[in-house]
């Protein structure tokens, strides 16, 4: 009993501070609109805020998170304008849960993941592995770190490519899990897991991390794809921040620092 009420407190005190900070940069500013954005995606929307701001007269407000994470915290009141999911899935379900504005869901990227293996090479720069090699390497390996797959997409594309190899109940013991993708790669990168599995744009934005570590691009068809999905809120249907700036992911700017961050782009008509 001690366990569940000290359970319920710790949960308790979590939305309490989450309340607090939503409350803290909530205020109808129509010179500013709040971004929830998947966890793999925060370096390259740090470079799109950038860019958008010099371009217009307003200001972004980034909050991070697991895409399962955000999408609770939407659906319990955070005043966030404007959803930069990891999947499809969420971004419909706020439409139907009626806060989000019908037809404004688009893919703003198409994530690929990696499987990484630090401390695997014999000389720098990046080393391709097979596939054949990956799995010998993974089966060698006591912990493979994987996002959580009920949080995270890349974490569900990661448990869907070792179902794939039919390595996942072998693998399983020593698994271990990050929240979302940025803690997966705190695990590999502090050598907490000797093996696993991150976005390839992390790859990209950490190169002194990885620079000397062998790595597999995962075959695709492995795994559900990665489709990110942007979505805007209710709250925000007349925010001309937030307005313009789902305008602007779809701009021939913005998709380049997209892609030039590791993601595929998705085909658009305006």
């Amino acid at each position: 009993m001690l366990k569940t009420k000290r359970g319920s407190l710790f949960s308790q005190l979590v939305l309490f501070f989450c309340a607090c900070f939503y409350a803290e940069i909530s205020g109808a500013d129509p010179k500013q609109a709040i971004v929830g954005v998947a966890t793999n995606f925060i370096t390259t929307i740090e470079t799109l805020q950038r860019d958008f701001e010099t371009r217009h007269e307003g200001k972004l407000i980034v909050v991070g998170g697991s895409t399962g994470k955000l999408y609770a915290q939407i659906n319990q009141g955070a005043p966030i304008d404007i959803f930069l999911s990891a999947d499809q899935a969420r971004p419909a379900q706020l439409e139907d849960d009626g806060l989000a504005i019908a037809g404004s869901q688009f893919t703003y990227a198409i994530g690929r993941l990696i499987a990484w293996l630090p401390g695997r090479s014999t000389g720098p720069g990046h080393f391709s592995l097979s596939q054949e090699e990956t799995v010998a390497l993974l089966k060698n390996s006591s912990r493979i770190a994987l996002a959580n797959a009920d949080l995270a997409p890349y974490g569900l594309a990661s448990k869907q490519l070792l179902q794939s190899l039919g390595l996942y109940e072998e693998l399983g013991p020593r698994i271990v899990r990050g929240e979302n993708i940025g803690q997966t790669f705190s695990l590999i990168s502090s050598g907490n897991a000797e093996a696993g599995f991150i976005a390839l744009t992390q790859a990209l934005a950490h190169p002194e991390a990885v620079s000397n570590d062998r790595y597999w691009m995962v075959d695709e068809t492995m795994h559900t794809p990665i489709r990110q999905d942007a979505i805007l809120l209710k709250r925000a249907a007349e925010n001309p921040i937030a307005l313009a700036f789902m305008q602007y992911l779809r701009s021939p700017a913005a998709r380049q620092i997209v892609r030039e961050a590791g993601y595929a782009i998705a085909d658009y008509r305006p």
